[in-house]
């Protein structure tokens, strides 16, 4: 979800040159002149602090370069927690740059994820921000590495997962012969198949998975014993 936290009347863009974003003292956020000279606050993925005020007045690409080379960006703000961490750090009566800009709005370090695993004992490679990727080091917990967009590497993939729903359905059958096993592997098989079989000839969708639920003693069938009515003597 986008955190956004305007001030009232903001965005606002009044000469259509207004593409980066301050913080004022209420912690609320004000379009501007990228070209304005202001302190600006940093991210740090290696901390011990994770965000960083820098007094030096820059604008807001300065202040971008600054971050990137001495810390990791300028800071991205994604909920009501690191909008207050960020205003603690602003000094009183001045603005603050922030890691928003126009393109339409976006971060400054191009992400939408506040989640960060940045491995801390190795460097994070800044030289050419832009030709660097991100990869995860299985051999330390997964945990992140930047690396050279052109090395080739094994990839994970991403899909949507359409949510599954689950229904237990209580069957009873009647043998053939008495010699059947139905606790058989094979013969569950079968009865799966044909089973599927039915309810795609009835137009249910293809993509149905059906499976045994076994019972606590590790069998899915049991007999059925035969249930007899006792008749009570009227007095």
């Amino acid at each position: 979800m986008e955190f956004r936290q305007w001030r009232y009347t903001e965005p606002n863009n009044i000469d259509l040159k207004q593409h980066c974003v301050v913080m004022n003292a209420e912690g609320r956020w004000h379009d501007f002149h990228c070209e304005s000279s202001w302190k600006s606050v940093c991210f740090d993925v290696r901390g011990p602090n994770t965000f960083v005020l820098v007094h030096n007045l820059m604008t807001w690409t300065e202040a971008q370069n600054y971050c990137r080379e001495h810390h990791t960006d300028l800071a991205s703000v994604r909920n009501m927690e690191e909008n207050q961490m960020v205003n603690n750090l602003r000094p009183y009566g001045s603005f603050i740059w922030i890691g928003l800009f126009r393109v339409p709005w976006k971060w400054s370090d191009g992400s939408e994820s506040s989640i960060r695993n940045w491995n801390p004992l190795v460097p994070l490679a800044l030289e050419g921000f832009s030709k660097k990727c991100v990869v995860a080091n299985f051999s330390a917990d997964g945990q992140w590495e930047t690396l050279d967009c052109t090395v080739k590497s094994a990839f994970i993939c991403y899909r949507d997962v359409v949510p599954v729903s689950k229904r237990v359905v209580k069957v009873r059958l009647e043998k053939s012969s008495s010699s059947l096993d139905l606790n058989d592997p094979v013969v569950m098989e079968n009865l799966l198949k044909k089973i599927k079989q039915r309810m795609k000839d009835q137009g249910l969708n293809d993509d149905i998975k059906l499976s045994w639920k076994k019972q606590s003693d590790g069998k899915v069938f049991h007999k059925e014993e035969k249930k007899t009515k006792k008749r009570r003597d009227e007095l």
